[in-house]
């Protein structure tokens, strides 16, 4: 009698595990339309400019690297090696795992004997 009343529930549950991906998805709907990004024009004596600046300053910054002034700067968020869980945790996290996949092999036994 269990059997049968845990299959309906489960077979929902897969089915809107499998579905709910789709329903929450967003793609480019056809109704509304893409936004144009604006993109201001420059003249071509203010890319001159530009360029002339821009190969000065990497001049003195290739003078200074060669020069050993220059040094890489450090990262602002250092990585961390550890998952920050404490060891019973991850116990029980595992645990947790192993038992719920034994649970769904039997569940799923027992229900293919119906």
């Amino acid at each position: 009698m269990t059997k049968k009343l845990l299959a309906f529930p489960l077979t929902f549950v897969m089915v809107v595990c499998v579905c709910a991906t789709a329903a929450f998805a967003e793609g480019n709907r056809k109704s509304e339309p893409g936004t144009a990004i604006e993109v201001k024009e420059t003249s071509a004596r203010e890319a001159g400019r530009a360029k002339t600046k821009l190969k000065k300053d990497m001049d003195q910054l290739v003078a200074a690297a060669k020069d050993g002034k220059v040094a890489p700067r450090a990262q602002q968020f250092p990585r961390t090696a550890r998952n920050n869980l404490s060891k019973t945790t991850k116990i029980a996290l595992i645990a947790s795992a192993i038992g719920a996949g034994i649970f769904l092999a039997v569940m799923f036994h027992a229900l293919s004997k119906d």
